[in-house]
């Protein structure tokens, strides 16, 4: 057994069925209690949480992931701002724990899922029983925003994570203040936007759209495969990214009863 991890025993001696009830039951509660935290406009900061959470898995020694530990980590600069959403999500928490514990890791997981959904993204469904580290991850494992594309792809590479899923899951830039469309609209504004490349036109706000790590996937040949195809079909976007969304929220993590 992992020595950072909290162990939990109140589902050990029910059959797959009654797992699977307590499991949805469960889920439920999460969704009701997050739907009643969750605005539009604090949807894009929630998302942000999974990745920062999510983001520091390395699959050379299968450490970090998704396991809460980012409520640890929020004094970290690359974690700026995310204080604020964790405060709305505790709320819910709160709540929910009263009535049946929950895991921060397992809370963001579905949080950040529906914030796609609340935005107007696709429905996504997650697996529950993460269990929750108890000491932050190492430092260091995000992909840093001045990164080209080539950076980019290994790192994303070093999560088990393909060209094509960060591609995909890069399109979440397209909810909040990017400047990716509508910043409540989880749409496919994000890729079309990127093609026009506004940022390379002088002054004014269109240079401030996006980051040099957006930027950077424009100008690579393999990334831009990916940016075409979902900037002329919406629903290609919406299959890939909830895919890649739930193999995210599902790498490094250690499930209860394993």
């Amino acid at each position: 057994m992992h020595s950072n991890v909290a162990m939990s025993s109140s589902s050990h001696r029910l059959s797959p069925s009654q797992r699977l009830a307590v499991s949805a039951k469960e889920y439920l509660l999460i969704k009701e209690e997050v739907r009643k935290v969750l605005s539009k406009g604090k949807a894009a900061g929630v998302l942000r949480l999974v990745f920062h959470d999510a983001g520091t898995f390395d699959i050379n020694d299968n450490s970090g992931g998704m396991n809460g530990s980012i409520v640890y980590e929020l004094e970290r600069p690359e974690n700026a701002g995310l204080t604020k959403s964790v405060k709305v999500l505790q709320k819910a928490k709160t709540q929910i724990d009263a009535i049946q514990p929950v895991s921060w890791a397992d809370m963001i997981a579905v949080a950040g899922a529906e914030a796609v959904e609340v935005c107007g993204g696709p429905p996504i469904q997650v697996s529950l029983g993460r269990l929750d580290a108890l000491v932050p991850d190492p430092e260091g494992r995000l992909p840093e925003e001045s990164l080209n594309a080539s950076g980019l792809k290994m790192c994303f590479q070093s999560k088990g994570l393909s060209t094509q899923e960060l591609v995909a899951l890069s399109g979440a830039h397209t909810i909040g203040s990017k400047g990716f469309g509508s910043p409540n609209s989880f749409d496919n504004s994000y890729y079309k936007v990127l093609l026009e490349k506004p940022w390379t036109s002088s002054g004014g706000m269109s240079s401030m759209i996006g980051l040099p790590s957006d930027h950077a996937l424009v100008e690579d040949d393999e990334c831009l495969r990916w940016i075409k195809k979902y900037a002329d079909s919406e629903n290609l976007f919406f299959e890939d990214f909830k895919n890649a969304y739930v193999k995210l929220v599902n790498s490094g993590v250690r499930w209860k009863n394993m």
